[in-house]
């Protein structure tokens, strides 16, 4: 049996690739412990100095989550908030604090938590065949694993509407927006895989990586940035649905109008935003706002974690996760249509309990990502012992 994540040691190269080419590398627990000892094996080997982190397959460097372990798991009556999300988050901070120098390719289909393996590292390159997006509003969920701090740090609003609306990005949008430092082409990858395993702790690595690298072209996601600032500063996710209305029918919001844009498709771009917003889960949504906007005050890439780590788990007991999973499964597997919308519960963004939202965004956890805790058996502890 193949092992999901290959750890080798090539030259002075510590080169961790994930395989499981057939879920589009998806995470699951087994994986993120491995990837994590084999981090921890390297930290203090001097024979590595270089760390280079992709994934198996031409579909993609990874998926995301895999949230058919977390159905799974739940079915078992396990805790997975307290598992899957800490040790997830753990590997995430470890990744982006790691004193070596990580270098991670992006290719394919880079979703959720892929993005947060793979972007927080010290050089990020994507390939011109990448998309790379936050999906997790359509499967009843929110942004997590260090994502709204990456996003509450994209020019302007633009965050705020690649959350909530799932976006997909280009290679060009990804290196405009931060998620990305260059964009090496398909064909020059295995080359510059070859290049890396001659790195020793002299080497220039972002000087090294830049020398395969092309010009990624504009991004048009960044083309649209004065109406989604227009639109998508209101308070609430309501606001900014009457705010894509009105843009999109002709008036003018904060001064703007679609006549003035800078996107030439401005009112029907924004008509299509409030479209996709209708589709998504109600609660996934205000939850999403409250917590990018969160991350934009004084926090720190920990910080981020811990608030993610309290929200991820209080979705775990929502309907909307399950449902929202449950949809994407079946739709994977062709058995619900794609254009369906799963039964969000509730159904209209009035009926959100914003003040539940609150109170598990702010609520302390006796077990965080970065603490053992004190030593007295909890619900994590319980959780730790079935995985």
């Amino acid at each position: 049996m193949q092992s999901p994540v290959n750890a080798v040691v090539d030259g002075h190269l510590g080169h961790l690739s994930l395989n499981r080419p057939e879920a589009i590398n998806a995470i699951d627990l087994e994986m993120m412990h491995a990837m994590t000892d084999a981090l921890d094996a390297w930290v203090d080997d001097d024979a590595v100095s270089a760390i280079l982190l992709d994934g198996v397959g031409d579909y993609g460097f990874c998926a995301g989550g895999d949230f058919r372990e977390i159905l799974e798991r739940a079915a078992e009556g396990m805790t997975i908030g307290s598992v899957f999300f800490r040790d997830e988050y753990r590997l995430i901070a470890k990744l982006a604090e790691y004193p070596k120098p990580i270098v991670s390719i992006m290719h394919g289909m880079t979703m959720g938590g892929g993005i947060s393996l793979a972007g927080h590292v010290s050089t990020r390159v994507v390939t011109d065949q990448v998309k790379l997006g936050q999906p997790e509003t359509g499967y009843g969920f929110v942004p997590d694993g260090g994502a709204t701090w990456r996003l509450a740090r994209t020019p302007g609003e633009i965050g705020t509407y690649l959350a909530l609306n799932s976006i997909d990005l280009t290679a060009a949008d990804a290196i405009a927006l931060g998620f990305a430092d260059v964009m090496v082409p398909t064909d020059q990858v295995a080359e510059l895989t070859t290049a890396l395993a001659d790195v020793d702790e002299s080497t220039d690595l972002e000087a090294l990586v830049r020398r395969f690298a092309a010009d990624a072209g504009a991004s048009t996601v960044l083309e649209r940035r004065d109406w989604i600032d227009a639109c998508y500063s209101a308070d609430t996710v309501q606001a900014i649905l009457e705010r894509l209305w009105a843009f999109s029918n002709g008036e003018s919001v904060e001064g703007l109008s679609a006549a003035d844009s800078s996107d030439p498709d401005a009112a029907a771009n924004a008509a299509e935003a409030a479209d996709s917003l209708l589709r998504l889960s109600p609660t996934a949504l205000v939850a999403t706002l409250r917590s990018v906007r969160a991350a934009r005050d004084g926090e720190d890439l920990r910080d981020a974690l811990e608030r993610e780590l309290r929200l991820a788990r209080w979705f775990t007991t929502q309907p909307d996760l399950f449902t929202g999973v449950q949809a994407l499964v079946a739709q994977n597997t062709e058995t619900l249509h794609q254009d369906s919308v799963p039964d969000w519960t509730p159904s209209d963004l009035a009926d959100v309990d914003v003040t539940d939202i609150a109170a598990a965004m702010e609520t302390q956890l006796r077990h965080s990502v970065f603490s053992r805790g004190l030593g007295i058996p909890d619900e994590t502890e319980q959780a730790d012992q079935k995985a």
